[in-house]
């Protein structure tokens, strides 16, 4: 599928493929639709998660870096990637690497602002955790005055914050756009509502979507914070209890619902992380259907995908997405699974 790239004016006339796992039946809809393929009692359990201007530049070792936030650790630190030489036009995978840098180097951010390196991961060099100096207050300012969103090589101009929320979006915790609900205006979650919805919210911090390091990439999506409602877990609890359809807008909302109830056992209020990666012959113990984006094969979300059909469905859903032409990746257009 041919990226989408840029943001679409009216989200709710983009396309909707709707896949039915059970009868492999394909149909093509609009977004506006989504009203339509709602049943009474359902639970549709959004991810609220606000996202961050992750991607600051900077200097380090002499050399141009490029910071891109994960997520934010206990203690105020900061999971993050670091980039080498290159801008957001640049393919992620053919940057330079970035200087190896080790515990207490700094990385130069401007304006007063500078992050320490406090730990070097293992597993790739790049991926640093590091603690930003003025903490605090100072911090949050600085990063909202320095900070851009991550942007993707393919778009066609630089997208502005708010071109990447959507229109429920809450904390400021998602390093990118929590995508799948980005067309989800609050007309159409209220006709979802009238149509027999509970509409409920939590917090994932979605992660970042490539690193420019093949090991690392192979490694994602990484452990990722969350925090759920006692409203949330109480309605999805009750209708797991009473037989009805839970709803997941996103796999990062998946993954929180599947993750908490893999480590608890039920799906229980609280913030914890979740590592849980979902792929073909993941056990669903609480989703029962998902909203998500139109994946292409080559992107990294669509491996999550084979928890909920088989490989011939999505092959399928896939070959009438790119016939019709669906666009892809955070911008494009919606499948629902069902």
């Amino acid at each position: 599928m041919i990226a989408a790239a840029e943001p679409r004016l009216d989200v709710e006339a983009q396309r909707l493929l709707h896949i039915d796992t059970e009868s492999g039946a394909l149909a093509s809809l609009r977004v506006e639709g989504l009203p339509g393929l709602v049943r009474r009692g359902d639970v549709w359990v959004l991810n609220d998660a606000a996202t961050l201007p992750a991607s600051l530049a900077g200097r380090a070792r002499a050399r141009e870096v490029e910071i891109r936030l994960v997520g934010e650790k206990p203690g105020g630190r900061w999971r993050a990637v670091l980039m080498g030489e290159g801008s957001w036009r640049d393919d992620t995978n053919r940057r330079p690497p970035p200087p190896r840098l080790e515990v207490g180097a700094t990385i130069a951010l401007g304006q007063g602002l500078a992050a320490r390196v406090t730990a070097v991961d293992p597993r790739s060099a790049r991926l640093l955790e590091v603690e930003f100096t003025p903490g605090g207050d100072g911090f949050w300012r600085a990063l909202y005055r320095l900070g851009r969103p991550i942007q993707y090589s393919y778009l066609r101009r630089e997208l502005r914050l708010d071109e990447v929320q959507t229109a429920y979006a809450a904390r400021p915790w998602s390093a990118e756009l929590p995508s799948a609900g980005r067309p989800l205006s609050h007309r159409l979650l209220a006709r979802m509502r009238a149509a027999g919805a509970t509409i409920v919210s939590l917090t994932h911090a979605a992660s970042i979507s490539a690193t420019g390091d093949p090991a690392l990439d192979a490694a994602l999506p990484l452990p990722e914070r969350l925090d759920i409602p006692e409203a949330t877990a109480r309605a999805v609890q009750r209708a797991l209890d009473e037989g009805r359809r839970v709803v997941a807008v996103g796999t990062s909302t998946t993954r929180a619902l599947e993750g908490v109830a893999r480590d608890a056992g039920a799906v229980v209020a609280g913030e914890r992380e979740t590592g849980l990666v979902l792929g073909p012959g993941t056990p669903l113990q609480v989703v029962d259907a998902l909203l998500t984006g139109a994946h292409d094969p080559a992107s990294s979300h669509y491996a999550l995908l084979g928890a909920f059909a088989a490989p011939a469905l999505l092959e399928a859903a896939v070959a009438r997405s790119r016939a019709e032409g669906f666009l892809g990746h955070e911008l494009g257009d919606s499948w629902l699974l069902t």
